[in-house]
């Protein structure tokens, strides 16, 4: 593979064409070629410093592990290059300009605020971590996002704003959207609020272009992409003033919020659990006054073992 087309792809400069035959040659190469490509900028009289390199090796390994599907590999290779701060190399420039990594962590239990290089705001909600070079060098504004946060992205038609979280992809020119994209979780979502994003599956290329009160949702499990109107787009942010918002929501999904708002593990008994739905709205409440209100409305019963809540009961017919 040509480094120079790759360092492109990696990049976001590459043509259509020029992914197409990065991807293909992507789904068979071999295992060390992350090793061959910092190998190349060595001969070339441009290697990187060797805490850098060990830095940029330890990122991008941690994120490729065995799977059945190789493009999953991929997809978190790629991400993987992002969140290590990949570096940018100038034409006529003998050495590597190298770029700093802003890596922001949210505590269990708590939101924050801040502002990117460009002006956008993110408000990020508990338990989730934004990375991106320093001052956005290159042609785009791209981060990475694990888990849920609400972006306010500033207009700039010369500089596309990427959001890479978990398997999907979300590019901006300017507008307001939460994205929720946490580890583990059975769906990823991406709400629009204004303005206008496409959102991509990067296993599939599958793609979806939302306007205002229009939600992406993405299955890991099926690996499937969709988008639906959403009836109370508010209710997907309302989490940035601490309130909860259930509006016949699966019990798996409630369980999962719960999880991270109280720093515990919510584990349904039986998948029939799963099926059940709830409404109901909380800001204050502490977890046992919610996980009464959950067991009387559900016909659940809890267990509290430690940091675990155990829900079991008789659960619910899959909804049609």
């Amino acid at each position: 593979m040509d480094h120079h087309l790759l360092g492109k792809y990696l990049k976001g400069e590459a043509t259509p064409e020029e992914c197409q035959q990065v991807e293909e040659w992507l789904q068979n190469a071999p295992e060390d070629w992350v090793d061959a490509f910092m190998e190349s900028q060595e001969q070339a009289g441009e290697p990187l410093p060797p805490l850098e390199k060990e830095t940029f090796t330890a990122r991008v390994m941690q994120r490729v592990r065995p799977r059945k599907n190789r493009w999953l590999q991929v997809a978190a290779v790629m991400a993987g290059l992002l969140a290590a701060g990949w570096y940018l190399v100038k034409p006529g420039k003998v050495k590597p300009r190298e770029l700093e990594l802003v890596d922001i962590s949210i505590p269990a239990n708590k939101t924050g605020r801040i502002t990117l290089p460009d002006g956008s705001k993110v408000v990020m909600n508990a338990g989730s971590r934004l990375q991106y070079v320093r001052d956005f060098e290159g042609s785009t504004r791209a981060v990475t996002l694990t888990g849920e946060a609400f972006f306010d992205v500033s207009p700039d038609t010369e500089k596309p704003f990427i959001i890479q979280a978990g398997a999907l992809s979300t590019r901006v020119l300017g507008t307001s959207f939460n994205i929720s994209a946490y580890p583990g979780a059975r769906r990823l979502t991406v709400t629009v609020l204004s303005g206008k994003v496409s959102v991509t599956d990067t296993l599939s290329s599958r793609a979806v272009t939302l306007l205002p009160r229009q939600k992406a949702v993405f299955l890991p499990g099926s690996a499937s992409l969709a988008a639906e109107t959403v009836a109370h787009p508010e209710n997907e942010i309302a989490w940035q003033q601490g309130r909860m918002t259930f509006d016949e929501t699966p019990l798996s999904e409630v369980a999962e919020k719960l999880s991270r708002r109280y720093n515990v593990h919510i584990v349904l008994a039986s998948g029939r659990l799963a099926n059940c739905r709830f409404n109901g709205e909380f800001e204050k409440e502490p977890l046992d006054v919610i996980l009464r209100m959950i067991t009387r409305l559900t016909s659940t019963r809890a267990r509290r073992e430690g940091d675990t809540v155990y829900l079991s009961g008789q659960g619910c017919a899959p909804a049609n």
